[in-house]
């Protein structure tokens, strides 16, 4: 049986090509994941949302929806973004990306109005925006 050298020309030339395939493998991920977006919204909580049937008439950041979202944090429930579409809402759950909240959550930012740049994966179970930056526009 003859043993194979690692210098040779094949194996050369399979490292090489994992290499480069593993070179592009944060390209790629980048690509599936979208181009940046740029999103304005409200930070709330994914699990109190919903306790209100309108939130055009009674707007969400009351002191009972604070105090629930320190709640569903401690209890790992995600945090979103509520985005205005029409009539209605669209959620994205929040996930960091380049931009990491201070703490740790995103509680600091519950209930104020962001401007948040990032990536939207609408293949997940609920559609999850990775955000890159994040700017609070209002209080």
């Amino acid at each position: 049986m003859r043993r194979l050298r690692y210098d040779a020309p094949m194996t050369r030339r399979a490292l090489l090509l994992a290499s480069l395939a593993l070179a592009a493998l944060p390209a790629f991920t980048a690509a599936v994941a979208g181009p940046a977006k740029t999103l304005k919204g409200q930070v709330v909580c994914g699990g109190c949302w919903d306790e209100v049937a309108d939130r055009k008439k009674d707007p969400y950041g009351t002191k009972a929806d604070l105090e629930c979202a320190a709640k569903c944090e401690k209890n790992g429930v995600a945090a979103a973004l509520a985005v205005e579409e029409g009539k209605d809402f669209r959620l994205y759950e929040l996930a960091p990306g380049a931009f990491k909240p201070e703490g740790r959550g995103w509680l600091k930012y519950i209930g104020k109005r962001v401007e948040a740049t990032g990536s939207v994966d609408d293949a997940a179970k609920k559609p999850r925006f990775t955000v890159d930056a994040l700017k609070v526009v209002e209080k």
